[in-house]
């Protein structure tokens, strides 16, 4: 699963979050966006590129979803690459 935000300096100065869209956390992450239904915007986008393209006038929450979509990826699933056989 990857992660992007990408901060843009426009008029608006929004802060976008990309979300890969992956089987494994699919429900979660719309429970979350569910949580946040009112304060986000996703972007047409989405269903072309396989990721969720979500912005909020306020920053606040785009980080605070991004925070929450990181929690629910486990310890593990970053570290696969450094792991050790014991």
């Amino acid at each position: 699963m990857i992660l992007k935000l990408k901060a843009k300096s426009n008029k608006n100065k929004t802060v976008t979050a990309w979300i890969q869209k992956h089987k494994d956390f699919n429900d979660d992450v719309q429970q979350i966006f569910t949580f946040f239904k009112d304060k986000i915007t996703f972007s047409k986008l989405s269903k072309i590129t396989g990721y969720y393209v979500v912005t909020s006038t306020n920053p606040a929450i785009i980080f605070s979803l991004f925070s929450a979509i990181q929690d629910l990826i486990p310890e593990a699933y970053y570290s696969q690459l450094d792991s050790m056989d014991i």
